[in-house]
């Protein structure tokens, strides 16, 4: 039998062949600084396996129709919250990160009000009526694009959202041969953390400390915008890969892993960064033209016939971060005695500079620190050319409201300072070589904070409402804490202006919460149909029309001759 030698034409396989098929591309996770969870004391651990940082949900302040003196009060406790709470230090100065976004999604809100249907009302036919309905409601109001475009005050597209602003926390240990003990680093972060969050109280700002959920929740749509194992849904996407828990972990569980569920890919040529198939970019901010003003982003401001907060009017989906570094005073005291002292000559620019230097001394000795700040925004499309679209719109917003954008042509750290805005991904110990961060006085940077905001109730939603930007407003009279005692409520407007359908709304809401003995009078006929929308959906109707023809008589006083023969007895 013959054998074949043909294989003797085929170069052997070598072993650099073999080490190239085990090769990958370089990881997106391996830059995102997330370890760990620790859930002792609710830190999270960074990739160095030293530093630790803390998350926060803020809830801002409701600033409307405020007076200036009001507004001047609330930036001053928030500037001393900035500089009295948190220490300076020089060798891992504490770094703060805030970012507010616009979250389109009411899903969270939807399984909220539905959770606080009293137990009495919680499985009534009625009640799921109502729920599923309201439910349909919300998926309307929130979907992309709005549902209507507020030409009466805003002067923007009206779509169902949450503002949602988080901070950071944490600081970075330089390793120098010798560790902290673990235990030591945590107390640190939880001592400052809890000053931190009481200055915060004093000024009307409640803040929640954020778990490893809330952070797995946050960043997990952030990174899959279009997940192709929830159709593409974001909504699903916590069903279809919910939180994996702080307990009873794999061998090498790695938190920043679990928040990629498709491969990420950067583009140089266009400085983006794609997540399930959607660029997204950053765009950071060069400095500022001018000092802004109080609630500069966040807070409502007028403008000819509307009233409205500058950060309404930037494109869907995008994220502001603010960066703050608090350094020691003295080593800013000694860069300002510096520039004064080359500050040398008789020219115009030279006095200028002095004068300049020597403010800025008068300013820090009246308390108004100076911090290293740096603004970013991150801004996302369905392609290149929205995307592009997008960054056009932003920069022509940020310029005459005194913030000067690094243009995508003028950028050449795109790509690193999307990662490096990122929570906790900041070194300030880097930055020397980027100079992304300008100092910025404390009272401007409590201007910049997105902590003034619009008010959002007490967070009992017995009563559902929207404020002018979209988000729920939500009280209960019923509620203990929500009531002073007050029995009546009056409702005014024009004919037609809405009152009774006002009316109908507040009473559907009741009966899904309380299930309440309810007693309407009225004269007209427009709760006729309320009453027949209760009786179809399970709740019992005693419905009594009075006319001239009518054959009905209602004797108030029929009881009152009980009442006076229990008093003779």
């Amino acid at each position: 039998m013959a054998v074949s030698s043909d294989h003797s034409t085929n170069p052997p396989v070598r072993t650099a062949d073999v080490k190239r098929g085990y090769q990958r591309p370089s990881s997106f996770t391996d830059l995102l600084p997330w370890v760990e969870y620790i859930q002792e004391s609710r830190a999270f651990l960074l990739e160095d396996g030293v530093s630790v940082g803390a998350l926060f949900e803020l809830e801002p302040v409701g600033t409307e129709a405020r007076t200036e003196g009001f507004m001047i009060h609330l930036r001053d406790a928030i500037q001393t919250a900035l500089t009295e709470a948190i220490p300076e230090i020089d060798d891992a100065p504490w770094v703060l990160q805030v970012y507010v976004q616009d979250e389109p999604s009411l899903t969270r809100f939807q399984r909220e009000v539905m959770a606080y249907a009293q137990p009495g009302a919680r499985d009534t036919t009625f009640t799921r009526h109502f729920q599923q309905t309201f439910a349909e409601h919300l998926a309307r109001i929130s979907r992309p694009g709005g549902l209507f475009e507020d030409a009466a005050v805003t002067g923007t597209r009206w779509r169902g959202q949450i503002r949602c602003v988080r901070a950071v926390l944490y600081r970075r240990l330089r390793l120098r041969g010798k560790t902290q003990p673990a235990l030591e680093v945590e107390t640190a972060l939880n001592d400052v953390a809890t000053k931190w969050t009481a200055a915060l109280a004093s000024a009307g700002i409640r803040a929640k400390r954020g778990t490893g959920e809330d952070l797995y929740s946050w960043l997990l749509p952030w990174f899959n915008p279009k997940p192709e194992v929830a159709d593409g849904d974001p909504d699903k996407l916590l069903e279809v890969a919910p939180y994996p828990g702080d307990e009873n972990l794999p061998f090498g569980y790695d938190f920043a892993e679990r928040l990629t569920l498709a491969m990420p890919r950067s583009d140089n040529a266009s400085a983006t960064w794609w997540f399930d198939g959607l660029p997204h970019m950053l765009v950071s901010v060069q400095g500022l033209r001018r000092a802004p003003e109080i609630g500069h982003i966040t807070g409502e401001h007028s403008s000819g016939d509307h009233v409205f907060a500058l950060f309404d009017r930037l494109p869907e989906h995008t994220v502001m971060v603010m960066t703050l570094t608090l350094r020691p005073q003295d080593l800013i005291r000694n860069h300002i005695h510096q520039v004064r002292r080359s500050a040398v000559g008789d020219s115009a620019e030279v006095m200028l500079t002095r004068e300049d230097a020597d403010a800025v001394e008068r300013e820090m000795a009246q308390g108004n620190k100076l911090y290293p700040l740096s603004i970013a925004f991150y801004l996302r499309g369905n392609d290149l050319q929205e995307l592009r679209g997008n960054v056009n719109r932003l920069n022509a917003l940020l310029l005459p409201n005194g913030l000067q954008p690094i243009t995508q042509e003028a950028d050449l750290l795109a790509l690193d300072a999307y990662i490096r805005n990122l929570p906790m991904a900041y070194d300030p110990h880097l930055n020397k070589l980027s100079r992304r961060s300008r100092l910025v006085f404390s009272r401007h940077t409590a201007n910049l904070l997105p902590l003034y905001g619009r008010s959002r109730g007490t967070g009992h939603p017995g009563l559902v409402f929207f404020n002018r930007g979209a988000e729920p407003l939500v009280f209960d009279p019923l509620h203990r804490e929500d009531r002073k005692k007050n029995a009546h409520m009056l409702i005014l407007g024009p004919t037609g202006a809405g009152k009774s359908a006002l009316l109908v709304y507040l009473l559907q809401q009741m009966a899904a919460v309380y299930r309440p003995r309810i007693f309407i009078i009225e004269a007209g006929g427009s709760f006729s149909l309320l009453g027949q929308h209760f009786e179809a959906n399970g709740l019992s109707l005693n419905q009594v029309t009075l006319n001239p023809n009518a054959d009905v008589s209602l004797p108030p006083f029929a009881d009152a001759l009980r009442l006076l023969e229990k008093e003779r007895r």
